[in-house]
């Protein structure tokens, strides 16, 4: 690693203390979230930036920056606030297991006998609808324009106080023009990388990501004062892509993610009841999940294990070159008894689903971080996971790792986990008994103790 970086936890970078800082957050992403019926990771990672920002939380004075094609502006406070409730309602966030439609129907679903005669994995989903967008979250032509007349006036305003942008997301990195104005007002800047996976593992991406990411790293590289990253592992593989291509590596500081209220306090949820074991895979339908692997697993334990195999609920949305899992859940006769795929569960209603459940599985090949398995930690829930080296650093001792390629490890792992009475679900009880979580307000704070340590006067 370069002189000019640091990587919390391996070297030490130690933030140094500012006055009250004027932060300037990127929302252009999570602007575009409140359509979605439930996050993703990284959805929940921006909006926790967000929720806290709006608390004013670390001494900070919060701006909130949107950029489009040849314009960054800053948006008016009341649209803010209006989009942050828009997407607490598109996500449930607030809405108990009990009201979570989805759930209940995976629940009730749980709670019964598989059913021998199914043709095909049942599909949990809320039903396609367009959500209305309220008159006040529609931003006017003329407000969009505004705001880039708002972000000028912000940007004198402050220009002599401390003062730092913070981008929380990879969207638009790629176009770095679009952030010529953070150099042309010398404003320094942070960026939180969640990954380098689409360059280390491309195969595993939609085609051009590859390219798009490099893109996304060298305008890090030009631009910014420190990079966020969310284990140490995510910060050793950003350093290598930009220090092996003679690219600038900028200080580098790790912030571990958090998890959700509702995984805080499993005393407050409702899990399923089944008397039929089950297991949880949490995550985007996607190759790098490793899920088709997972399912010639559940193939292998249904012709060995028949009617005892254990259920494999599999939760979350679709995304992208899933086709030969979408063909199992759609045409195995053999494993549509055991196999359940959900998307759009609030907060509360995943928390209850891994809550019931035997174990968490997370047979990922490579990940940047796993929220899925932080959170069946906090709720008290055995983990079986990869081997690998996110899965490494965030389980420590906790999980059972297992080569994300070893079949019959995995196999063995399964049965002995769901046997309630044995000795591997005691001992993988007895190693998460004292853990304890971090909460989003506690990563971000962490983050915010270093972002606003760069923040310096514009002037």
């Amino acid at each position: 690693m370069t002189n000019n970086s640091a990587l919390l936890g391996d070297i030490g970078f130690a933030p140094s203390k500012a006055s009250r800082a004027s932060f300037f957050l990127d929302v252009t992403r999570i602007c575009t979230r409140v359509m979605r019926s439930a996050p993703t990771g990284i959805d929940r990672v921006e909006f926790a930036y967000l929720a806290e920002a709006m608390k004013h939380v670390n001494d900070i004075e919060p701006y909130y920056i949107l950029t489009a094609p040849k314009l960054a502006g800053a948006l008016r406070d009341d649209r803010i606030k209006n989009v942050f409730s828009h997407i607490e309602r598109a996500w449930g966030r607030h809405r108990a297991a009990d009201e979570d439609a989805v759930f209940a129907d995976v629940k009730r679903y749980l709670e019964s006998p598989p059913n021998p005669d199914r043709d095909r994995v049942v599909r949990f989903q809320r039903p396609a609808r367009i959500l209305p967008l309220p008159r006040e979250m529609i931003f006017p032509v003329r407000d969009v324009f505004r705001s880039s007349v708002r972000l000028r006036r912000r940007l004198r305003r402050v220009a002599n106080n401390p003062a730092v942008y913070f981008h929380s997301s990879h969207i638009q990195l790629e176009t770095p023009e679009r952030f010529a104005w953070l150099a042309a007002n010398a404003l320094p800047s942070v960026f939180l990388i969640h990954d380098v996976i689409p360059i280390d593992f491309p195969e595993f991406c939609s085609p051009g990501a590859r390219e798009r990411h490099l893109l996304r790293l060298l305008t890090v590289s030009k631009l910014a004062s420190l990079v966020i990253v969310n284990s140490n592992f995510t910060g050793r593989s950003l350093a290598a892509r930009l220090e092996e291509r003679g690219w600038r590596v900028p200080p580098i500081g790790v912030a571990p993610l958090g998890v959700d209220e509702a995984f805080l306090d499993p005393s407050a949820l409702t899990p399923p009841r089944a008397s039929h074991p089950y297991v949880v895979c949490v995550g985007t339908i996607e190759p790098r999940k490793n899920l088709a692997f997972l399912l010639a697993i559940w193939r292998r334990l249904v012709e060995r294990l028949g009617r005892r195999t254990p259920r494999l609920v599999i939760a979350g949305n679709r995304g992208w070159e899933n086709e030969n899992v979408i063909d199992h859940f759609e045409r195995s006769s053999l494993l549509a008894p055991f196999v359940i795929e959900v998307s759009d569960l609030s907060d509360a209603g995943l928390a209850s689903t891994i809550a019931g459940a035997e174990c968490l599985v997370a047979p990922s090949l490579v990940e940047g971080f796993s929220l899925p398995v932080v959170e069946a930690f906090a709720l008290g829930v055995p983990v079986i996971a990869s081997d690998i080296s996110a899965h490494r650093e965030i389980a420590e001792d906790r999980a059972i790792l297992i080569d994300p390629l070893d079949g019959p490890a995995w196999m063995r792992a399964i049965e002995a986990i769901c046997d309630r009475s044995g000795p591997a679900r005691a001992e993988a009880t007895r190693a998460i008994r004292d853990y304890r979580a971090t909460t989003w307000p506690r990563h971000v704070a962490d983050a915010l103790e270093m972002i606003v340590s760069v923040a310096k006067p514009m002037r």
